[in-house]
């Protein structure tokens, strides 16, 4: 397979970004996009070549197709990703993943038992930019790592119930939506001395503001990890936030403004700026041109070309997505008093 063919299951905003990166790749193309809603016109204006699909099933079981990008709302991946395997189709499931820990479990078992690829799309994780910052960090820039901030957080301009964001039923909230962005990084950089891994945090504490629509609008939790570092983490739909990573250690920090868009969608250059403790502050700036969600894109083709079925360091393997899913179910059931499903 010298490239991979790509179908879209939910034609929404991330899917065109999805549309528009990998266009710019030679390692796979989109061929197709499903809607249960198909105005072909207007699917055809969004995503021009592709085949427009009425129905998802019909997508999944087209022997044209090898891969399929899942871009429906959050309660939806987890049928969709199984339904793909069990076609022999590779899976890049929208973040989060799965609505809990168990739905992600299965997804992996499903992906096992057909011999399918499946990831979790953090694009973030697949940046030059994560990459840079975690050799600084394991370069000892800033010396041991005690304390990491970070944030993503935004305020929708609708704010209400008629926007999946603030739908409880379509797993609206800033928890699933978005937490696990600083979640995934926190991990990342906590395992900074570890072989090739992430680590998961030891305990979980959190506190956050649920809406009139029942849902998580704005949320902060502290992770704890078993070396001594220390995550505060934040998210929000309806607050606007720094959206600043910061790793602090015993001689300084490293900071990022909008670090999960890395040097911009459609590339640019980013500053991390490192702050020594005596206040000395050094300008560490990275160029990037390419298109934030294109480096996502050829590391998924790549695997699937070399016949790997998962992601690996410092991308997100399965392993790590079980964690964050289970890590987001801790999340979710401290800031709504409940066990979170």
């Amino acid at each position: 397979m010298s490239t991979v063919r790509w179908g879209i299951l939910g034609p929404g905003t991330i899917a065109r970004e999805f549309f528009r990166s990998a266009a710019a790749c030679a390692s796979g193309a989109v061929v197709a996009v499903a809607s249960r809603s198909p105005d072909h016109e207007r699917l055809g204006r969004a995503f021009p070549g592709a085949r427009v699909f009425d129905d998802y099933e019909e997508l999944l079981a087209d022997p044209g197709i090898d891969a399929i990008y899942i871009a429906t709302p959050h309660p939806f991946h987890a049928r969709w990703a199984i339904a793909a395997a069990a076609q022999g189709k590779h899976v890049l499931s929208e973040k989060p993943m799965a609505m809990n820990g168990a739905e992600a479990r299965a997804m992996v078992a499903a992906a096992r038992a057909n011999d399918t690829f499946l990831a979790e799309a953090y694009m973030y994780r697949h940046h030059p930019l994560t990459t840079f910052l975690l050799d600084l960090v394991r370069g000892g820039t800033i010396g041991d790592v005690v304390l990491i901030k970070s944030s993503f957080g935004f305020a929708h301009p609708t704010g209400g119930a008629d926007h999946r964001l603030f739908a409880k039923d379509l797993g609206g909230g800033a928890i699933l939506d978005v937490g696990g962005y600083p979640v995934t990084m926190a991990c990342l950089i906590a395992g900074y001395r570890e072989a090739d891994r992430a680590v998961q945090p030891v305990s979980l504490s959190a506190e956050g503001l649920i809406g009139p629509t029942g849902v998580d609008e704005v949320s902060s939790a502290l992770l704890r990890f078993a070396n001594g570092i220390v995550a505060q983490v934040s998210c929000s739909i309806a607050l606007v936030q720094d959206n600043v990573l910061s790793i602090i250690g015993t001689r300084g920090r490293l900071e990022v403004d909008d670090f999960w868009f890395g040097t911009g969608v459609t590339g640019g250059t980013k500053i991390v700026r490192h702050v020594a403790n005596d206040g000395t502050v050094e300008e560490l700036p990275l160029t990037e041109p390419r298109d934030l969600y294109s480096f996502q894109f050829d590391a998924c083709n790549a695997a699937i070309t070399a016949g790997r079925r998962e992601l690996s360091y410092p991308q997100l393997d399965l392993a790590s997505s079980i964690a964050t899913a289970d890590i987001l179910d801790q999340w979710l059931a401290a800031v709504h008093g409940t066990a979170a499903t």
